[in-house]
């Protein structure tokens, strides 16, 4: 199985300790995370992940991180997740929604 590099960027404490307890797994490697989105450009442009996980909110997926991933050239998967609907919703050239937990694994690891 490929290993996944994973970038979270999120609001709420309990989001990221919940990521990071449904995350812990041999194939995903924690290159970062950032509780502001404001913070994340440049890491995530040097860092280049293969997977960023953001706290979705109401507003839906962040302005500033599609035009990070619209500008870069590398393969990157998004999941947005949020704690309000419990939804997760998938970026990588298509968009998928679920509602289980446990689905937010195979989804960083594809």
């Amino acid at each position: 199985m490929t290993v996944r590099r994973v970038f979270v960027i999120w609001k709420n404490p309990l989001f990221y300790e919940s990521a990071r307890l449904l995350l812990k797994h041999p194939d995903v490697i924690w290159v970062g995370a950032a509780q502001h989105m404001s913070a994340v450009h440049e890491e995530i442009l040097k860092l280049q992940p293969d997977t960023i996980l953001f706290e979705r909110t109401v507003a839906g997926f962040p302005a500033d991180l599609m035009e990070i991933i619209q500008a870069e050239t590398w393969d990157v998967r998004l999941i947005g997740l949020s704690l309000e609907d419990n939804k997760i919703n998938l970026f990588q050239r298509e968009h998928q929604t679920v509602v289980e937990a446990g689905d937010l694994l195979q989804f960083v690891l594809g």
